[in-house]
């Protein structure tokens, strides 16, 4: 039996919008829109507390060597807001790994690519992570 999916396709669309993605019918208009012999993207959305509250916050990854190089890779962090909105956090090239320390009760992020001795640590600062 297959899991079911995160996120309803409703909000699947609200995450894709909040990261400033736009959608074309059924296709998400993604980075290799600038050269069409480029490969499309890959796109998950990955559910994941990082607040601590039981409530997922969403993951968007774009998979895409033409676009994002040696890191193939880049993500938008979101949460949902009150109101059932959602809201980018944090957007970089390059894939994510939350850590188990925590600032302002919010996971701590390592996130890049290949290549670097140590990846950079993003922090969640009460609004968003820098």
């Amino acid at each position: 039996m297959a899991a079911a999916p995160a996120f309803s396709p409703a909000d699947t669309a609200a995450i894709y919008k909040a990261a400033g993605l736009v959608m074309k019918g059924k296709a998400i208009v993604d980075c290799a829109v600038a050269d069409p012999a480029w490969p499309r993207s890959r796109f998950d959305i990955e559910a994941i507390d990082l607040s601590g509250d039981g409530k997922p916050e969403a993951v968007l990854s774009e998979g895409n060597i033409a676009c994002y190089g040696r890191d193939e890779t880049a993500f938008t962090i979101l949460a949902r807001n009150p109101d059932g909105s959602w809201r980018k956090l944090a957007q970089n090239t390059g894939g994510i790994m939350p850590l188990k320390t925590r600032h302002n009760g919010w996971l701590d992020i390592e996130y890049g690519g290949p290549g670097l001795q140590k990846q950079p640590v993003m922090r969640f600062d009460g609004k968003v992570y820098r």
